[in-house]
């Protein structure tokens, strides 16, 4: 059975073990899945054997991987391909100081990694031989992954033949060739800043021991594309710069081949961007984007090195959960060795290491071209679970932990507090939590967490409702060192905001209260206010490792007293999943065909390999045989079919670009229902039932609240006013096109049989632009029983425009774990993520369109594609994701905690009904307030309140005492069932 593939994983082809590459795209890695793969590749992108045409045809529109494919960068080969997972053979996986991993895709326990051990085998220089106009020419240097020509290109040692390879060496003996890289951190002045992009000129020594120095972009690439040449790269010069070149040796002779060795590299401008200024630091303007190479040498500038230790151990907490870090190597990377003389004593060929031979400098007119291309590596990772054990293990037999974020869970050494929020006296807008804590252990599988509280604990959020904010803010935290007691809490009884936590391999600015003086203050050159984190203690402190000051060392600090620069993890850099350039803006690209015309050029036998070629296709197989994906599901969108109301065809671009007219007077007896069936849109991408042909259980989802004659009408006009309606202050429709549309809506609406069950429409006779809906979460859902309140405006935009939304997401009891969202579609803020709603961008046929779109589908939408059983792959981009054996956990745990927030919404709907008429906060259900009775409570209604007491007691009969995994449904973990016993006792007082 072939081994599930991650990103950036190193895989070898188990036909030719020598061909290596690097995993780029996975079908359940959803952050890798941009549309149009492509469009910024240099090559044309290959289907490997067993891929076909339509599948692959699909990848290059979407971007993701068909399951059990992935998309691999070969080392030694110009085109990336989608391949099998069982034609490959992992052979490393890229785990980080920090990042979380798991045994299993299913085992509850996750574990931070705390140190990586990477070992790696080097290639390296040899006699590079290529033919010349005057025979053979002969260089020192690296050969390229992909040599130019191998009849014709040799590459040996000139007494062995291919020098021998350095094998199993430790990535902390290595560093890379050039000192200064691209992403490096460094220190500048008072500032902390990144290097974007470099510029360089490059030193190459020909043939004839000239040397000359030229800018990088006079070079041309010999056998492979680089965007940067290193030390011991072979290049190709045009003549023009040579002969302008600054010639160190020699002068320009035109009879000499311009092919040479890189001898040296010189930086000569950097692109970087300033992450942050030293705490107290005068506040002056960053200094300029583009630094020079004299801003290079000078005593100022200072490239944070993470692989500089200490001399002694840290000051405070336990040493064996201290990070090291080490040089972050990729596969073709130009590395050195820290310490040659020590190394070539070292690997003196003795042991199975291999034995390192160094090119003395006087060979090649004093430059040191001692360097090392990384042509395969393995990592050892050290991790610390979430019981506080500790394993080392090899990286490849453990899984990136990639599920959805989880609130909810928590790892040691994190800092957590209570849900009970109490005003800050004197300090109006101001609350604060009861107790903070710092995180000890977890137990993921009952969702258990032991703190051990601070008595100097302290966190205070701004959250004034006055002033519109949606969210807490922490304002201030204060841990101190956590020394009292321990308790066991459920993970839904605490929160850890991640504002306070930090993980290892952050960087961090230290206060000045943090900084341990030993002769008074520092030197000013001397950069000791940055640090990298090296441990989460369970006290609640930090150790953080100096690694720019002059001597490196770790201090223990508390975390009231760091100011955290850049998370290893990425989440300081903007969201990228909405920064996609549309189709519109791909094909207007003047560099790039649209997506169908690359398909289309590259339908020839040749573009899809030659026969004999392991990636071969004939031009007419379509069919190919493939064990997990089936070519029969349709990828292309639902062709849409306009028409008016007399049944006349419509230009697309009419409808959506013109006003909408109708031709029928508001009088007239108009019946959208028999309008042209086209597949309505969906919340990400995925079919919702046809709100007008339910002929069967399939289409029509499960309601728990089915309609009765004896129960209040499904649609209701209310002569009141709508005072309580999110959009009562905006301004209704004066036109008189856009009343009649509005009046054809409520037809649909009111028409026989049009809604479904659990569904509740009023609107009100003064404002007919308005509507408010109310949906009974389905059966068999974590919403089963629920209400939901949506509602509706139908501005004077509309129908060119989609309806305006607001959900009622009803504030939730924190002791019944109901804190958060109950939907990825249904934001905190009332925000509804639809693509019919405009909201979510979908495919061109799912979005809202005049002619054929009505509210009704949008009722539709939102009962059949968000209120659903699995409601975590309605996150965006996780449909690959169903039905993989590594989201099943995840799924549940969704579910759990969405369980728990519905019964919150529950609760505060009865609640609602109980108060009296004149209580404000009733205003969320006016005008639908007597149909949450009636369901609820009412003797002769359908008792629902009753119905969901009875689901509770069975969920908490079966899951407490059971060993058994939670389902989120049936079922659930201790800690769940310690909130949803007090739900239950909720619901009961109600």
């Amino acid at each position: 059975m072939a081994t599930q593939l991650h990103a950036d994983d190193l895989v070898a082809n188990r036909d030719d073990e020598t061909e290596l590459g690097i995993v780029e795209r996975t079908h359940a890695d959803v952050d890798t899945h941009t549309p149009h793969p492509a469009r910024n590749d240099p090559d044309p992108i290959r289907p490997d054997r067993g891929v076909s045409r339509k599948l692959f045809d699909k990848f290059l529109k979407d971007g993701i991987p068909p399951p059990k494919t992935v998309f691999v960068r070969w080392q030694n080969k110009e085109n990336a391909t989608i391949t099998l997972e069982s034609r490959l053979k992992v052979l490393d996986r890229t785990l980080l100081i920090g990042d979380v991993v798991r045994r299993h895709a299913r085992d509850a326990m996750s574990g931070v990694v705390i140190n990586a051990s990477t070992r790696c085998v080097l290639q390296p220089i040899g006699d590079i031989e290529f033919p010349g106009p005057r025979g053979n020419n002969k260089l020192k240097g690296l050969l390229p992954p992909s040599p130019p020509d191998s009849e014709y290109v040799r590459y040996h040692h000139p007494t062995s033949g291919t020098p021998p390879q350095l094998v199993d060496i430790p990535a902390s003996e290595l560093r890379h060739s050039d000192a200064v890289n691209e992403e490096d951190l460094f220190v500048y002045k008072d500032r902390l800043g990144r290097i974007e992009e470099l510029d360089h000129n490059i030193t190459l020594k020909l043939q004839d021991n000239s040397v000359v120095e030229i800018h990088q972009d006079s070079a041309e690439n010999f056998g492979t594309d680089v965007e940067r040449y290193t030390v011991g790269d072979i290049a190709s010069a045009k003549k023009p710069a040579l002969r302008l070149g600054k010639w160190i040796f020699g002068k320009y002779n035109p009879n000499t081949q311009p092919i040479g060795t890189v001898v040296d590299t010189r930086i000569v401008s950097a692109e970087v961007t300033w992450l942050q200024r030293r705490i107290g630091a005068p506040e002056t303007e960053d200094p300029p984007t583009t630094l020079d190479s004299d801003d290079f040498e000078s005593s100022d500038f200072h490239i944070y090195d993470r692989t500089r230790l200490p001399r002694r151990s840290p000051t405070h907490g336990s040493s064996d959960t201290v990070s090291y870090s080490q040089s972050d190597l990729d596969l073709g990377d130009s590395v050195r060795f820290k310490d040659l003389a020590g190394a070539c004593v070292k690997y003196d060929g003795s042991t199975h290491h291999g034995k390192l031979e160094r090119l003395d400098r006087q060979d090649t007119l004093g430059y040191d071209i001692n360097v090392f291309h990384v042509v395969k590596f393995r990592t050892d990772v050290t991790v610390q679970w979430q019981d506080l054990s500790i394993t080392h293990d090899p990286s490849i037999s453990l899984v990136p932990d990639g599920a959805i974020d989880d609130e909810h869970a928590a790892w040691p050494g994190e800092i957590a507090h209570t849900l009970d929020f109490a005003d800050v006296p004197g300090q109006r807008g101001m609350t604060q939590p009861s107790r903070v804590g710092v995180v000890q252990t977890v137990n993921s599988a009952e969702r258990m967490v032991t703190l051990r509280w601070s008595d100097e604990g302290q966190m205070q959020y701004f959250d004034d409702p006055e002033d519109g904010l949606e969210y807490r803010t922490l304002i201030t935290g204060v841990v101190g060192r956590a020394a009292g007691e321990l308790q066991e809490l459920s993970l839904y009884d605490v929160e850890a905001p991640g504002s306070m936590n930090v993980r290892r391999g952050d960087t961090v600015l230290l206060m000045n209260e943090a900084l341990e003086r030993r002769d008074g203050e520092a030197a000013a050159d001397d950069f000791d206010w940055v640090g990298e984190i090296v441990d989460t203690c369970l006290d609640g402190t930090l150790t953080v490792r100096l690694g720019a000051a002059k001597e490196v060392r770790d201090v223990n600090v508390r975390r009231e007293h760091v100011h955290v620069a850049v998370r290893s993890d990425g989440t300081d850099q903007p969201d990228e999943w909405d920064q996609g350039e549309s189709d519109e803006d791909m094909e207007s690209g003047e560099e790039y065909e649209s997506t169908d015309e690359y398909i289309s050029r590259r339908r020839g036998g040749e573009e899809y390999g030659t026969p004999g070629d392991p990636g071969y296709l004939h031009p007419d197989n379509t069919d190919d045989e493939y064990d997990g994906f089936s070519d029969n599901e349709d990828d292309e969108s639902v062709q849409a079919t306009y028409e008016d109301e007399n049944g006349e065809p419509l230009d697309e671009d009419e409808v959506e670009d013109e006003d909408w007219e109708s031709d029928v007077s508001g009088d007239e007896d108009v019946d959208m229902i028999d309008a042209p069936a086209v597949t309505p849109p969906s919340s990400h991408s995925v079919t919702p039932p046809q709100p007008n042909d339910r002929t069967s259980d399939e289409t029509d989802p499960p309601i728990s609240a089915e309609r009765t004659s004896s129960g209040p009408p499904s649609y209701l006009v209310l002569e009141t006013e709508p005072t309580s309606h999110h959009y009562a202050s905006e301004d209704s429709p004066v036109s008189a096109n856009q009343m009649k549309r509005i009046q054809k809506e409520h037809k649909i609406l009111r028409s026989a049989d049009s809604l479904p069950s659990g569904v509740y429409v009023r609107t009100w006779e003064s404002r007919m632009d308005l509507v408010r809906v109310l949906f009974v979460g389905p059966a068999e859902t974590p919403y089963a029983d629920v209400p939901f309140v949506i509602d509706f405006y139908l501005s004077g935009t509309f129908p060119r425009e989609p309806p305006q939304a607001f959900f009622h997401n009803w504030t939730a009891e924190t002791s019944l774990g109901g804190v958060g969202p109950v939907n990825p579609n249904l934001y905190e803020d009332g925000k509804i993520c639809l693509s019919l709603l405009g909201t979510w961008e979908g495919g061109k046929s799912e979005g809202w369109n005049a002619a054929r779109s009505t509210l009704l589908q949008v009722i539709v939408s939102i009962l059949g594609l968000v209120l659903v059983r699995e409601p975590y792959f309605n996150e965006a981009g996780y449909e690959p994701l169903a039905g993989l054996e590594s989201s099943k956990r995840p799924s549940a745990l969704y579910n759990e905690r969405t369980y728990l927030r519905a019964n919150s919404f529950l609760v505060r709907a009865i609640d609602w009904i109980n108060s009296p008429e004149d209580d404000s906060g009733c205003a969320s259900i006016d005008g639908v307030k007597d149909v949450v009775r009636w369901l609820y409570k009412d003797a002769d209604g359908k008792k629902l309140l009753k119905r969901r007491i009875e689901d509770v007691e069975a969920i908490l009969e079966k899951s407490e005492g059971s060993t058994a995994e939670s389902d989120g449904l049936t079922s659930m973990s201790k800690g769940a069932c310690i909130p949803l016993r007090r739900a239950l006792a909720r619901l009961k007082e109600l």
